[in-house]
């Protein structure tokens, strides 16, 4: 992978994470609203939605925390998706070219999870920042000055550890789920090839289809990331407070899954129309023709 490449991948990651957060704040905003208050203060998310829009912040309170989202996640999708590739790349060559081959799922859920473990450590404190944003209904600006003042710059930290579990199984998921679902439908579709429709449909089709299974996979975690990021709360009372309302799990679930499916359909589409227009191509991010080509010049080379 070369330097210039390489450098395209992370932009265009940071790109399509930041755009794609960004534009669904405001379902995020009603998923946390769900998960921080009381259970029974909302019917659902459309009376919750309801309650935002006749607060006194009006429409303006589906955007708080929209700052912290945008940068934070610029950083964390130049991670995800760049780091993606190069742990990929290092994990591949270790395995060698056979295993690379016949064990690419696997070895694709250890490389996301190597680069999640990066990605999770990022965003970090912006996610604290965005939920007491949304939570105190204040801005960003506000959200972090209010943390720092009450509880020390280490509390930004404080949800390092439900982060990962939150983002590992979310992220290997997705990538691992869109990887597989969009094999299939390529292999499918073998006329539609190099068509318009497929390089808009199977970004939109298979990252759905990723976006719903990593939701489901990662949603306890994603509560308890909510609780422990509460005033006062650690890790070990967001659980014990989890294990003994196992309701709070399920949360903002719907929000949540709806959010997830927009979100990794829109991610990898305007991932895939960047690296085009960066002019990244298929050779620089496919391994597998990597792997075919040494195992198709091997004797050769001997």
């Amino acid at each position: 992978l070369q330097p210039a490449a390489a450098a395209k991948i992370f932009l265009a990651g940071g790109l399509c994470s930041s755009v794609a957060h960004t534009l669904l704040v405001p379902l995020d905003v009603v998923k946390t609203r769900l998960q921080t208050e009381p259970p029974g203060t909302y019917s659902g998310p459309l009376d919750c939605a309801r309650s935002l829009a006749a607060s006194e912040e009006g429409a303006a309170a589906f955007l708080q925390g929209a700052g912290a989202t945008a940068f934070g996640y610029a950083l964390a999708g130049a991670c995800a998706f760049g780091l993606l590739e190069v742990f990929s790349r290092a994990i591949n060559e270790a395995a060698g070219a056979g295993n690379s081959l016949f064990f690419s799922t696997p070895l694709l859920a250890l490389a996301s999870a190597c680069a999640t473990a990066f990605c999770a450590a990022v965003v970090c404190p912006f996610e604290a920042v965005r939920i007491g944003a949304v939570r105190n209904g204040a801005s960003s600006l506000a959200a972090v000055q209010q943390i720092v003042a009450d509880e020390g710059a280490a509390a930004l930290y404080r949800g390092l550890g439900p982060i990962l579990l939150k983002e590992v199984p979310f992220v290997v998921t997705k990538f691992v789920v869109f990887d597989r679902v969009a094999a299939l439908l390529a292999a499918a579709l073998p006329d539609a090839q190099g068509g318009a429709l497929l390089s808009v449909g199977l970004p939109l089709a298979a990252g759905s289809v990723a976006g719903l299974f990593a939701a489901l996979a990662s949603q306890p975690a994603d509560a308890l990331l909510t609780l422990t990021n509460e005033e006062g709360a650690t890790l070990g009372s967001a659980t014990s407070r989890l294990a003994a309302e196992p309701r709070l799990a399920l949360q903002g679930l719907a929000p949540r899954g709806l959010f997830a499916m927009l979100l990794s359909s829109l991610q990898f589409l305007i991932y895939t129309r960047l690296r085009d227009l960066f002019g990244v191509s298929k050779a620089d991010l496919t391994l597998v023709w990597d792997a075919l080509a040494t195992i198709q010049a091997g004797p050769i080379g001997r």
